[in-house]
């Protein structure tokens, strides 16, 4: 298998970790990080569908991927959005947690979400959004993307208090520590210099083979 099916089927598991970890925080009414976390608040107030305000809401921030991250990541990062908009909407409608106690809702969503998002950004892409602004503020001043996100997560808090009861935001900040704690500790930026490195060399090495 080469490596671009490779880095494309690593993508694919991780939207589908995070659409399932948004499946356990919509179904116990809790926040979600970033533009998803938006999305899951604006939808109280307007007749969209979760899917359609993710994929929206996302739409301004691939200018900033297009112009500073070039056009494979941006074209990489849309095609994980559309699928985990789509999964995570067919999940919602066909999935029911509403059993599962909220402080353990935020531990598996938070692990999930933190997983593949590390998932995703180590192969290259990013689900939009405050991901984008991870990823370039990472490459131009070498920040820790966890804690971009975590900065941006605690701004989603702080909305959410217009729609979500103490106990809840509670319970949703513990999932965004858990969701930063994870990124922060597999997310390794000379890691996925390496792969980049192994995904430039790979062509020079098959013709070498030829």
């Amino acid at each position: 298998m080469s490596v671009q099916w490779r880095k494309g089927l690593a993508i694919v598991e991780g939207c589908a970790l995070v659409a399932l970890g948004l499946v356990f925080l919509n179904s116990s009414h809790l926040l979600v990080s970033g533009v998803a976390g938006w999305a899951l608040i604006i939808e109280h107030w307007i007749p969209l569908s979760f899917g359609g305000l993710f994929f929206l809401l996302n739409c301004p921030f691939f200018v900033l991927s297009w112009l500073t991250l070039g056009r494979a990541f941006t074209f990489k990062s849309l095609a994980a959005i559309a699928f985990v908009s789509l999964l995570s909407d067919a999940l919602m409608a066909s999935i029911a947690l509403q059993a599962t106690p909220q402080w353990l809702a935020a531990l598996i969503a938070g692990g999930l979400i933190g997983a593949g998002l590390t998932w995703i950004m180590r192969h290259g892409a990013s689900l939009g959004g405050v991901n984008i602004v991870a990823v370039w503020a990472e490459h131009r001043y070498d920040l820790q993307a966890g804690q971009t996100l975590f900065a941006a997560d605690c701004l989603v808090a702080l909305v959410g208090a217009w729609v979500f009861n103490g106990w809840e935001l509670l319970w949703s900040l513990m999932g965004f520590v858990v969701l930063s704690w994870v990124v922060g500790r597999y997310h390794k930026r000379d890691q996925q210099r390496r792969e980049e490195a192994e995904e430039c060399e790979s062509p020079s090495v098959e013709l070498g083979a030829r």
